[in-house]
């Protein structure tokens, strides 16, 4: 069984629901009331009482349900100029600009008609019944459902489960102000679009800036009297979708590419700063992940002996993650890694593996971890897997990684589809590591994942910073201390060019995999070291002021990336490696210890080894 909610879980469930309530029956009531007095709720008086009502009820009960809280209005969203003018207006005129093309096709093909001399009259009463907008409806239902309910649940759930509990509140609660649920499927949707804008944008501003354009437009075109003469439904259809569509593909690309116009993670309500317990780098033993290409070809113990003496005496790591395929690899490697002071965390890939071909491996992987615990007590932690959702068979549909993943961008709207079929193979690899090894175990999930962690000691993710988290990373962090478990970021990290930081796992994306002999990198991309620097001190900064037990850096080397002084064939720069492994026309290879330190290398080894305060505790157990 689960643990029971951590203090504040239940209260912040009761703030969201309260908060929906209340907005829900005085919409519902603000409709009747302008009902009875014959007035529309879009017409001008109904407008104006709509407006009071938000400035004279609806925001004082957000901003108090806020302090209660602990928070404040702008910790719902950014509210300076600087932060909200680039996503309202970015998303506002592509909005218009897509509705015109719209417009101007219909025109064009002769499927309409519009009176031009009525534009400068319908322009004017945009502006005043559009700023009405604004404060009776669009900024109400962005501050509740954009603004409030996911800035309280993304401390609980991840964010695409926000992004779908959102929009479905959305859509019921205006059904039920409207009296009419002619459109609760077209509102969850818009939902989700405004949700998503959201995540990626870090704010509400874009999701009120689409709806300022659309609303602006339905004006403008209603007052100049556009009428669809032939394929009215396909034309309306259009209209409606078409404008918001632009909007959310223009903010999508633009501001990953631009990522000072996105917050990042933020200290509000930081906790003190404190040397993370447990300091620590990937290492890859030998990895598969399409036919014919292998991490690691050779098998040379000295120098990964050596290897893990720099993990620990330059690099200043207290443990190391070993992953592969291989178990006798991962056996010899943590035997190295112990000795030379290391703690240990082994975990075993095998991409493209079932769930039956994963409980084999984790037989023979648990029991030599056992024997090494023995010898080395209190020194070892049982990682079951990586992501088996994409790396492995069995709960995504897809032969291969590349399959799955295309699959995962559908199914990851109905979450449950993997979920269920994710933690019946995890139960079963628990279960099956615990019958050969009696110390800690944990699991390296995706953010997509949701892991019931109660088989575990320890809660893991894989959580890098990207442009779907970037505006919510200490909510996600802080959800996962809901089960009241040590929290391990298991995986974080960064590539070397320019735009990787908006990348995160994604990273090494631009790698092409169709000739292994002579690999490639896609799209124009601009080295640059300081990028993966830079990342690795953000994150740090960040579980300094949480309260995570654990971090590993993704990762000490990619042995199969190398680099190369042209820019389309440097693999290196498209790797998560910290250290640069030589070229292939040097006859040299980082599996004899043949590697260059890279930006990343020292701005870890500054980090881990620079004296930080301790907040106190059991280091172990992680507890404060």
């Amino acid at each position: 069984m689960p643990p029971s909610e951590p203090p504040g879980t239940r209260g912040d469930l009761i703030r969201v629901g309260s908060l929906v309530v209340a907005f829900t029956l005085v919409g519902t009531a603000a409709h009747t009331l302008l009902g009875r007095f014959d007035a529309a709720p879009d017409g001008l008086p109904g407008l104006l009482a709509r407006s009071a009502v938000f400035l004279l009820v609806l925001l004082p009960l957000v901003w108090a349900l806020c302090r209660s809280a602990g928070r404040t209005l702008s910790s719902i969203s950014p509210v300076s100029p600087a932060r909200a003018w680039p996503p309202l207006a970015t998303a506002a005129l592509s909005t218009w600009c897509g509705t015109a093309l719209v417009v101007t096709a219909a025109l064009v093909n002769g499927d309409a008609d519009l009176d031009t001399t009525a534009l400068v009259s319908a322009v004017v009463s945009a502006l005043l019944l559009t700023a009405l907008m604004l404060f009776a409806q669009i900024l109400p239902e962005e501050l509740v459902f954009r603004g409030y309910v996911p800035h309280l649940l993304g401390y609980r759930l991840s964010p695409l489960t926000v992004v779908l509990v959102q929009a479905a509140l959305f859509a019921v609660s205006v059904s039920l102000m409207t009296g009419s649920t002619d459109e609760l499927f077209e509102l969850a949707l818009f939902g989700v679009l405004l949700g998503l804008l959201r995540t990626t944008t870090g704010s509400l501003w874009a999701g009120v800036g689409v709806r300022l354009g659309l609303t602006a437009a339905v004006v403008v075109l209603h007052e100049a009297e556009l009428a669809f003469e032939t394929n009215a439904p396909a034309w309306n259809l259009a209209l409606g979708v078409v404008g918001a569509l632009v909007a959310y593909l223009v903010v999508r690309f633009l501001f990953p590419a631009r990522p000072d116009l996105t917050p990042r993670p933020t200290e509000e309500d930081a906790l003190p700063r404190r040397r993370v317990p447990v300091r620590g780098i990937l290492y890859d033993v030998g990895s598969s992940y399409v036919p014919g290409q292998h991490s690691r070809e050779r098998w040379n113990p000295d120098a990964v002996r050596e290897d893990m003496r720099v993990i620990h005496e330059d690099l200043h790591c207290t443990a190391v993650t070993l992953f592969g395929h291989d178990p006798d690899r991962l056996e010899r490697a943590a035997r190295s890694a112990l000795e030379q002071g290391l703690d240990v965390w082994l975990q075993p890939r095998s991409v493209d593996a079932d769930p039956d071909g994963l409980v084999e491996q984790m037989e023979y992987v648990a029991q030599s971890a056992g024997r090494l615990l023995e010898e080395y007590p209190d020194r070892l932690v049982l990682n079951v897997g990586c992501e088996l959702t994409v790396l492995n068979r069995g709960m995504i549909p897809g032969r291969d990684i590349a399959r799955r993943t295309r699959a995962l961008s559908v199914l990851g709207m109905i979450p449950a589809y993997y979920n269920r079929r994710l933690n019946e193979v995890l139960r079963r690899l628990a279960a099956t590591a615990r019958e050969r090894f009696p110390g800690p175990l944990t699991y390296g999930s995706g953010t997509w994942e949701t892991v019931d962690w109660s088989p575990f000691d320890l809660v893991g993710v894989d959580y890098y910073l990207d442009e779907l988290t970037r505006g919510t990373y200490r909510q996600g962090l802080r959800a996962l201390g809901r089960w009241g478990k040590p929290v391990v970021v298991t995986e974080f990290g960064c590539c070397s060019y320019q735009g990787a930081e908006t990348k995160g796992g994604s990273g090494s994306d631009p790698l092409d995999w169709s000739d292994l002999n002579d690999r490639k990198i896609r799209g124009n991309l601009v080295r640059d070291e300081s990028v993966q620097a830079d990342m690795i001190d953000t994150l740090l900064d960040v579980y300094e002021t949480e309260d995570v037990h654990g971090a590993f850096l993704c990762m000490f080397v990619e042995g199969d990336c190398r680099y190369s002084p042209d820019p389309t064939r440097d693999s290196d720069l498209a790797s998560f490696g910290i250290v640069r492994p030589p070229t292939w026309a040097s006859g040299l290879s980082p599996d004899d210890g043949r590697w260059e330190p890279k930006e990343g290398f020292h701005t870890l080894a500054r980090r881990y080894g620079a004296q930080t305060p301790d907040r106190g505790g059991d280091p172990l157990t992680g507890t404060r």
